[in-house]
């Protein structure tokens, strides 16, 4: 019953606008990424897909916590999951007409199901999250205004889905309402407010709440390559391209080359893949809880690091065009000149901090993501 919808026509557009933006505002990552040292990721395909399948997919790590692994692998597969409902509701029912008559309906029923499952299972699961940064407080946690914005618009994507789906079957029924049981099940005392007089509160109501949906993805979709979130995204490149040599083994340095450099100076000397790694960063704390320099009280702290490359990659974009043949007035210049301005040490991280670090490699190996914090710091 989309079309008793107003406007309904432009919720592709405004998607499919913020879609834009977010390609966009990757494309401008990526400049960053170009102003980088190369690195070598193209060897043993093979072992880098099952990397890819054991730490994005199956999320390996986490559950070496698991209350947090479980929460995160709710959301993460949730969110995933009722995708399919986002495209089937924004593009004119397309997922319905094309499963609707497959295996006489029953693979939209399965859909129907599974979108329904995973609805109370993220609602709850972002309940929990909310619970443990609000009031347990975990020391290792970074406390953030972003991070439970993320969390609110999560929740208020799956919220707003469902109050969409049942305002719509209490209005206008269906006749596999059964299927979306969580839906259906809310839907049934919301028919008794319907009312034959206009304006009909449930159609009212529906639309409100298809549209508030539309929008708050819209705006998770625009807002998401600015936020550490990120991470959703830039993992399953990350734990696909990681290091696979030993944790600690250093690149051979060729000490006679004429033009050779040795060591980090800014983000610039690094390679994409370091800067890719801060971009990566969940900032769960993992690795701070795992360094036995940061557990003695020395400065160092490797979450810390990772978010301060990220900080100073950002920072190197700033000013300049969303659009490149776009720039804007007050523009500070262009990226790789950027990237060379600022030194990573008193940065990124304290002078003192990288003397601290004993390469002991217990923070990549706590890492859920598989960043390299040691070779950074190394260099």
């Amino acid at each position: 019953m989309i079309q008793t919808i107003p406007l309904y026509p432009l919720a592709a557009v405004v998607f499919l606008g913020a879609g834009l933006l977010f390609v966009a505002q990757m494309a401008r990552h990526l400049r960053v990424f170009a102003a980088a040292q190369p690195s070598a990721v193209t060897d043993q395909p093979e072992a880098r897909f099952f990397s890819f399948v054991r730490y994005a997919l199956l999320q390996r790590r986490m559950f070496r916590d698991p209350a947090a692994g479980i929460m995160h692998a709710v959301i993460f597969w949730g969110f995933i999951v009722l995708t399919i409902g986002v495209i089937d509701r924004v593009f004119f029912g397309i997922v319905q007409t094309i499963t609707g008559d497959l295996l006489e309906g029953w693979v939209w029923r399965t859909l129907l199901v599974a979108q329904n499952v995973v609805m109370v299972a993220v609602l709850a699961a972002i309940a929990v999250a909310l619970f443990r940064r609000v009031i347990v407080r975990p020391r290792r946690l970074t406390l953030s205004r972003d991070g439970m914005l993320i969390l609110l618009l999560i929740g208020g994507v799956v919220l707003t889905e469902l109050l969409a789906e049942a305002f719509r079957l209490a209005r206008h029924g269906d006749p596999d309402a059964a299927w979306s049981f969580a839906a259906n099940t809310l839907a049934v005392p919301l028919a008794a407010l319907a009312d034959a007089a206009s304006p009909d509160p449930l159609a009212i109501a529906y639309a409100l709440a298809f549209w508030a949906n539309v929008l708050l993805i819209s705006f998770f979709l625009a807002y998401l390559p600015r936020s550490k979130h990120l991470h959703i995204v830039t993992a399953v490149f990350n734990t696909a391209l990681g290091k696979l040599e030993p944790t600690g083994q250093l690149p051979a340095m060729d000490l006679e080359a004429e033009e050779g450099t040795f060591g980090v100076k800014t983000i610039a000397d690094l390679g994409w893949k370091d800067l890719l790694d801060g971009f990566t960063c969940t900032e769960c704390g993992r690795c701070q809880d795992a360094c036995p320099a940061w557990a003695t009280g020395k400065p160092l702290n490797p979450k810390t690091i990772i978010m301060g490359l990220r900080e100073m990659s950002v920072e190197a974009e700033a000013g300049t065009p969303l659009i490149p043949w776009i720039r804007p007035s007050g523009a500070k210049g262009d990226v790789a000149g950027q990237a060379q301005e600022h030194a990573i040490v008193d940065n990124a991280i304290p002078y003192d901090a990288v003397w601290d670090c004993v390469t002991c490699g217990a923070c990549v190996e706590a890492c859920p993501v598989l960043i390299e914090h040691v070779d950074k710091i190394v260099g």
